[in-house]
């Protein structure tokens, strides 16, 4: 695995965790019924059907001149204004021109919030943090046990049914476990399904994501199990850096772990007014 980052301080990083970001937001227009992904050498962008979850992940203009970028922008804008949905845009490491955000401003798009990207080199995170010993951790293979991760992602995240069946529709398209991309693992306590996190190995770096624990078995230590777990699986298949976006509550936690600041991505929307 010669691309296999390794380093915090690999130049490539930042771009290379942008990418995974990208990539669980592209799981749902490969995975969707009408989905569809767009991509050439200046454009990543989703497309699901629905009204809000759309978007482009990546753009990098091979001009800096206003008046082409303003085309570029218009006519990507158009394709789902056509189509009457709301858009995101991300503008990142990789985004070019630098003053791209201020280019979608003049377009009607705002600021909503930043993705803050965190990493960690898998032979140097801290194991000290408190863990559940108790907690048993198994990857889901089959749709029947994927199914525990719809019902905890509901109640972990305080979500709604509609948002967790979307997940658990999109993974049983796209696939899971063995050699694929992505891998989903179940906490058991007692025999019961109480915790969740997945793995996306991409881009040369092991992304974790949906750490969920149910409210009734939290402050014991298993979202630190589960996440430990997760490195611990990508380490076995030969990656040397995990990285993850905190919560506010969770950021502590990690930063423990080991993890630190490495790649800041911000979010703009347009919403499609009838």
């Amino acid at each position: 695995m010669p691309n296999i980052l390794q380093h915090l301080n690999d130049p490539a990083l930042p771009a290379a965790m942008e990418r995974n970001f990208a990539e669980e937001m592209l799981s749902f227009g490969y995975g969707l019924p009408e989905g569809e992904v767009h991509e050439d050498d200046e454009l990543l962008w989703f497309f699901t059907g629905r009204p809000h979850l759309n978007g482009v992940l990546l753009a990098r203009f091979a001009q800096d001149d206003t008046a082409y970028i303003n085309t570029k922008i218009t006519e990507t804008l158009a394709y789902f204004k056509e189509r009457r949905v709301d858009v995101g845009w991300s503008v990142g490491p990789s985004s070019n021109p630098a003053d791209l955000a201020a280019h979608l401003e003049e377009h009607g798009f705002v600021y909503a919030i930043d993705t803050i990207g965190l990493a960690v080199e898998i032979q140097h995170i801290q194991t000290s943090v408190p863990t559940s010993s108790d907690l048993d951790v198994r990857e889901a293979l089959d749709g029947e046990t994927l199914l525990h991760l719809r019902d905890i992602e509901m109640q972990g995240f305080d979500g709604t049914q509609e948002i967790a069946q979307g997940y658990y529709d999109t993974y049983m398209q796209i696939g899971f476990g063995n050699n694929r991309p992505w891998h989903h693992y179940i906490g058991y306590l007692n025999e019961k399904p109480v915790a969740i996190t997945s793995l996306l190995l991409h881009s040369d770096v092991a992304g974790i994501y949906g750490v969920a624990t149910l409210p009734e078995a939290r402050r014991q230590g298993i979202g630190a199990t589960m996440t430990l777990h997760a490195i611990q699986e990508a380490k076995r298949c030969g990656y040397g850096i995990a990285m993850l976006s905190p919560s506010e509550m969770s950021q502590g936690i990690y930063e423990r772990i080991g993890f630190q600041e490495r790649c800041r991505i911000s979010h703009y929307g347009w919403s499609f007014v009838s």
